[in-house]
């Protein structure tokens, strides 16, 4: 390395490539102080916000669960709107030929201009006085802010991993359109199994879908839940014609190992994403300090809707959440709800109090005639004040199921639009104990949806 004199010339690059190294390379118990002299120096340190990119970087790929955030591609912009194209057609099918000494027909690419709002996400942490001044006795971390802030981190991370995947901003203003909304944009990019199980030999022929004219996508990822990944290999044992048992360093393992689908243009690989299973049972009880629970009521439609939930009894259940204030217990309703066939049931939701604190409603619907306690999640909705607002069940979501999800990783397809760096915020102390914020701003962009495909409402085999 050529250490540059006094007089040198440096280039710009350079100073910038120094200048990024020495800010990721900042312990997590770092803190800058004041600059004043004396004895006075430590108590009059400002609250610095502190770039965390080597922590954000060593919890995400120590954690097997976040996957579409460590694989999405990440974009800096610099404004907290941030403006784009979505690929609508790429021009008219036309002739190639043309006459000596003229010129072919114009043609040109269809796009749509959109935009996307950099969202802000937060954890909300602490430590006392007391904790600050001494080690932790177990684990890596030297000091109890730096294995707070790593715990956090984790914390933060499988937050904005479900988010990314499942986020509705209709809903819940404060947050964006995951992935799964934006391709669903694209009606020819969605498939609904209705609660069937999805089978390697259908993967093969959707991905020859995509593939073929005129989308020409070549995802190079399927993500699947844990437990549809469970089931593809058990196919893979059950319908295999080759010897599923492996023998290495003496031992044996039952079952396929890295499991890919082979596509038209070669092997794809599936992958197992916890996060992107988003039908979880309803909650028995409050979490936080929302309070009462919202109160709720459903009827089946009388009028045929689009979509249409199976013939039978349901029971519905309502539960309010805040952003800043966790969720109220579930409204469960009286008794079941009977659905005639071809009809959509209306879901009432009305918080009881405090409807200033109420953001939006998760909707839960239990098995066809089954007991209350079965409910899971089908769907949210925006609140509205304290008005009563409808959630229409149409049966877009089948509780249980879960969606698969392929996607191609380049920038030109999909990417994370992030502003700023991962970072701590101290916050001023009040208290005994030292507050700080970890910080996360940006939003996902899917710009090209028809080169990705999602599979909803997908089930496991008998």
């Amino acid at each position: 390395m050529n250490v540059p004199g006094i007089n040198d010339m440096v280039p710009v690059e350079d100073l910038a490539k120094l200048n990024e190294a020495l800010r990721k390379s900042t312990t997590a118990g770092y803190q800058t102080t004041s600059g004043v002299v004396g004895s006075e120096a430590g108590s009059l340190s400002p609250l610095v916000p502190q770039s965390l990119e080597n922590v954000l970087a060593s919890a995400t790929y120590s954690m097997d669960a976040i996957q579409l955030w460590r694989n999405i591609p990440k974009i800096q912009v610099g404004q907290t709107v941030h403006e784009y194209n979505v690929i609508k057609d790429h021009g008219m099918d036309l002739s190639p030929f043309m006459a000596e000494g003229e010129v072919p027909a114009a043609n040109k690419s269809e796009y749509e201009r959109k935009f996307v709002k950099i969202k802000y996400m937060a954890e909300l942490r602490e430590i006392t006085d007391i904790a600050s001044t001494i080690n932790p006795l177990v684990g890596p971390n030297p000091t109890a802010l730096a294995e707070e802030t790593e715990r956090g981190t984790l914390r933060l991370m499988q937050k904005v991993e479900r988010e990314l995947w499942h986020g509705d901003e209709d809903a819940n203003a404060l947050g964006f359109d995951g992935i799964i909304k934006q391709i669903s944009a694209d009606s020819k990019s969605v498939t609904d199994r209705a609660g069937e199980a999805a089978s390697p030999k259908f993967l093969q022929e959707l991905l020859s879908d995509v593939f073929a004219a005129p989308r020409y996508g070549a995802p190079d990822t399927i993500y699947v839940e844990p437990k549809i990944h469970g089931d593809l290999i058990k196919q893979t044992n059950d319908f295999g014609r080759f010897n599923t048992i492996s023998q290495s360093d003496g031992s044996f393992t039952f079952g396929a190992g890295d499991l890919k689908i082979m596509g038209p243009y070669g092997p794809i690989a599936v992958k197992a994403a916890p996060f992107l299973f988003n039908s979880w049972d309803a909650p028995s009880e409050a979490s936080g300090s929302l309070g009462t629970p919202s109160a709720a009521a459903a009827a089946a439609d009388a009028a045929a809707g689009e979509g249409a939930v199976p013939a039978g009894d349901y029971f519905y259940k309502v539960v309010a959440v805040s952003n800043t204030k966790g969720y109220s217990a579930p409204a469960t309703l009286n008794g079941a709800v009977t659905v005639a066939q071809g009809k959509k049931v209306e879901v009432s939701c009305t918080p009881n109090v405090a409807a200033a604190d109420v953001d939006f409603f998760r909707v839960y619907r239990s098995d066809k005639d089954g007991a209350a306690d079965t409910c899971k999640l089908i769907g949210q909705i925006a609140a509205n004040g304290a008005l009563t607002v409808k959630f229409q069940d149409t049966n877009a979501k089948v509780p249980g199921t879960s969606d698969i999800v392929m996607v191609k990783h380049s920038p030109d397809v999909m990417r994370f639009a992030r502003l700023l760096d991962f970072i701590r915020r101290p916050l001023a102390e009040v208290k005994t104990t030292r507050p700080f914020l970890l910080m996360l701003f940006g939003a996902p962009i899917v710009s090209v949806p028809s080169k990705c495909h999602v599979i909803k409402n997908v089930g496991l085999t008998a």
